[in-house]
């Protein structure tokens, strides 16, 4: 049975894969290759099981994840219980992946029996932030030592439709910033050791790798670090805090390399400024695209964002919400979900303010004012949810042998979607329609006015983006990590760009 390193699942292979895999195979080079294969028992049975639970897992994926918003809404009312809830129903989700339950109303049900019954222990307020370190370490533990129970998970990563892999998700990083910051704020031990912890959960290549998430979680704790300090927050500690937030970030990601490890946040954070521009402008692009995308996304989106925008005018203030909306903020920007992003992240903050609210009698009086309109926006998004169950498309193994012809397509056409050229460039032999760069189906004109062959102008502008800028387009914004491609995979990229139908 094939295995991939892009998907860490036995049986399950990336379409990325594939070209680079071809070439290495031609060049008698298959220790380089990211396919493999391993021997196992009835390799068609097994692939038949896994195109079930995947697809299982997929359906009932936005069931539970209203399950997970009115469950841990609810617990929230008791205040400990609902910051222990975001992390318990991924405690939850990966237990009973764990357990191969994978039929829908096991799986749904289960998810919000287990979740209530792990955020009990949230009543004993001062237990909270050990039992957060020990469910952070735990995670950390399954995400570099059994991948596929993340993976297949209901709150995991989305191997289905060609999602996340493996590795913390944007939906469970933005779950598990509200315990993160719970725990943190316990003193300046638990604020440096619980960040710690949660930072290499996030960001270690072995774990998944979430560049977005570094971001994320190192401004969020770096609020509220300044938060918990006697001293008032000025400009120039925030300006020092967010130095140190990007340094920090630097550091994270040379120490993961440095230690062997690779991801595309090794690759992008290692090759300049100019691609990470370029990968922040690609992340804002999907961004748009996803929230656009239907009216039911658009409104799902504008409830997260009134939820959070109402917590924000009622209750800032508070150490803990403050970082959370900061973290969130961020995520808007270096992240590319932010419809998980605003609804998680207002369920989120939803837990904050009750957690705060237990200890001050200020925020008792102000919860009530916000929790109808609250309810009535979250009532909304489920209501969408609910009607965009299931629409997003899946990829089904193949455990049966298909026999006559298949049409080959050219193998610059899985480099250029791997290296996510689709996200920048319209071309139109790849479906692509992306408008932050130059459209390639013009390619030979920009040649022409280049005064250059068109192999030779293609190449060249993917090696060093800069030297010709088309009109109308800036600078800087094409990553420069191209030019460090195989000479195989760079041949073929140039051959599809120039010679697409061979």
């Amino acid at each position: 049975m094939l295995t991939s390193s892009s998907t860490r699942i036995s049986g399950l292979i990336s379409i990325a894969d594939i070209a680079p895999s071809v070439q290495h195979l031609r060049r008698h080079r298959c220790d380089f290759s990211p396919l493999g294969a391993t021997a196992v028992g009835h390799p068609a049975g097994q692939l038949r099981s896994l195109d079930r639970r995947i697809a299982r897992v997929h359906d009932a994926r936005g069931w539970a994840l209203v399950a997970t918003l009115v469950t841990v809404g609810a617990l929230a009312l008791l205040g400990g219980p609902g910051v222990l809830g975001c992390a318990a129903a991924v405690g939850a989700s990966l237990l009973l992946a764990a357990a191969d339950v994978n039929a829908f109303w096991p799986l749904v049900l289960g998810l919000v029996g287990l979740t209530v019954l792990f955020s009990l222990p949230g009543l004993l307020r001062r237990a909270i932030s050990y039992l957060i370190a020990i469910f952070v370490v735990a995670l950390l533990f399954v995400l570099v030592f059994d991948t596929r129970v993340n993976s297949l998970a209901v709150l995991g990563a989305r191997p289905d439709g060609g999602g996340r892999f493996y590795g913390i998700t944007n939906q469970m990083e933005t779950l598990l910033l509200a315990p993160v910051l719970v725990a943190a704020a316990a003193g300046s031990r638990w604020l440096i050791g619980i960040g710690a912890l949660a930072l290499v959960t996030v960001g270690w290549s072995h774990a998944g790798a979430d560049g977005g998430g570094i971001v994320v979680y190192a401004a969020a704790l770096a609020v509220l670090g300044l938060r918990l300090r006697p001293e008032p927050v000025t400009a120039r500690r925030l300006a020092i805090a967010a130095a140190a937030v990007v340094a920090l970030t630097f550091a994270l990601v040379g120490i993961d390399a440095a230690l062997g490890g690779s991801s595309h946040v090794t690759h992008a954070v290692g090759t300049g400024p100019g691609s990470l521009l370029g990968d922040l402008g690609r992340r804002l692009h999907l961004s748009y695209l996803s929230v656009t995308n239907s009216w039911g996304k658009g409104l799902e989106f504008s409830a997260g964002i009134a939820v959070l925008v109402a917590i924000a005018a009622f209750f800032r203030g508070r150490p803990t919400i403050d970082a959370m909306l900061v973290g969130l903020g961020v995520s808007f920007l270096v992240n590319d979900t932010p419809v998980d992003v605003a609804f998680l992240g207002a369920l989120g903050c939803w837990t904050l303010v009750h957690w705060e609210a237990v200890d001050s009698r200020a925020m008792r009086r102000r919860t009530g004012p916000v929790v109808l309109f609250a309810s009535s926006l979250v009532a909304l998004g489920m209501g969408l949810t609910l009607a965009g169950c299931g629409s997003q498309g899946i990829s089904h193994a193949l455990p049966v042998t298909v026999v006559g012809t298949v049409k080959q397509e050219a193998p610059g056409k899985g480099i250029f979607v791997a290296q996510g050229c689709n996200a920048c460039h319209t071309y139109t032999p790849a479906a692509a329609k992306g408008t932050i760069g130059p459209d390639l189906d013009k390619l030979p004109q920009y040649a022409k006015q280049a005064k250059q062959p068109l192999a030779a102008f293609v190449k060249e502008s993917i090696v060093d983006p800069n030297k010709y800028i088309q009109k109308g387009y800036p600078p800087n914004v094409m990553p420069k990590t191209y030019s460090k491609l195989p000479a195989s995979d760079m041949t073929a990229l140039v051959d599809f760009l120039t010679k697409p139908n061979g």
